[in-house]
């Protein structure tokens, strides 16, 4: 499974690219890549968090499982709708944690120190992508923060975040592998260059989705119910068509009365929504399988 995910990796360096040096006529194309790996490995790899948190989860469970999904859900759809910062806030230093969590995975680091190991690593790209789109991203969060960056200023914070990420690895302990050699400078500057939503959808799709789902195979498929991809396959689409029907229903009304801006920061609130419980129970899964 280690070459799908390299292989992987590959193609979507290489699509990345190709959608870097594309003309602005072809934008459309963007936006298929976009949509298609959110389709294929974006949405599917949180899919089964009721299956990793129980591969042998019986109907109550699984009632109860989605009622407190849903509960954490609607919490913070509350916080964002009374406190829209902080709920930004939350949302990029989760994603920062969750994003990092995935570049170690396997990875031995010092309980409660690897929750910094992982905040730094995901905050750098995290910056990268949002820095480097510095005009398009404060456009889509004018209405929730003002963004007075200048583009020096960014560049210090990403230096910032670079030094601290390999400070606390090597102070941990932690090799210093090809892999992060790789992913600090090629995939660094590919995403600090890449459009906005280009950038974020290959990081997304294939440095997180990707390995985090092949991790999902490897602990399931020891159990019969699950012991072929297609049977995994099977268990992914209840979930993942639920969340996409709603997405594109609350997307396909908002077209009516919103700016592409503001309907970029609702697809991005959606995302969040089920990220929430998803990290936590994602949090769950690979420290209990590591």
């Amino acid at each position: 499974m280690k070459r799908v995910e390299t292989y992987g990796k590959i193609f979507g360096g290489l699509c990345c690219l190709i959608l870097l040096i594309l003309p602005e006529s072809l934008n459309w194309i963007s936006y298929g890549f976009f949509g298609i790996i959110l389709l294929t490995v974006g949405i599917p790899h949180g899919a089964i968090d009721h299956l990793t948190s129980d591969p042998l989860i019986n109907k109550s469970g699984l009632i109860r499982f989605v009622l407190l999904y849903l509960l954490l859900i609607f919490l913070y759809l509350v916080c964002w709708f009374f406190f829209p910062l902080t709920a930004l806030v939350l949302f990029i230093v989760m994603s920062a944690y969750h994003f990092g969590q995935t570049h170690f995975l396997g990875v031995k680091a010092p309980r409660i120190l690897d929750i910094i190991l992982y905040l730094s690593r995901g905050s750098f790209f995290l910056a990268l992508i949002l820095f480097g789109n510095l005009k398009e991203t404060a456009v889509i969060l004018d209405d929730i923060v003002k963004i007075q960056l200048t583009e020096s200023q960014s560049i210090g914070i990403i230096s910032i975040l670079f030094l601290s990420t390999v400070a606390i690895q090597v102070y941990l302990g932690i090799k210093i592998r090809k892999k992060d050699i790789l992913e600090l400078s090629l995939l660094g500057g590919l995403l600090y260059y890449s459009p906005l939503l280009v950038g974020f959808i290959t990081y997304f799709g294939f440095w997180h989705a990707l390995p985090s789902m092949i991790e999902e195979y490897a602990y399931l498929k020891r159990i019969p119910d699950y012991s072929t991809f297609r049977k995994f396959f099977i268990q992914l689409l209840p979930f993942t068509l639920i969340s996409l029907v709603g997405i594109a229903l609350i997307l396909l009304i908002g077209q009516h009365y919103l700016e592409t801006s503001q309907l970029i920061l609702i697809f991005f609130i959606m995302i969040s929504l089920i990220s929430f419980p998803h990290i936590i129970y994602m949090d769950r899964f690979l420290r209990k399988s590591t």
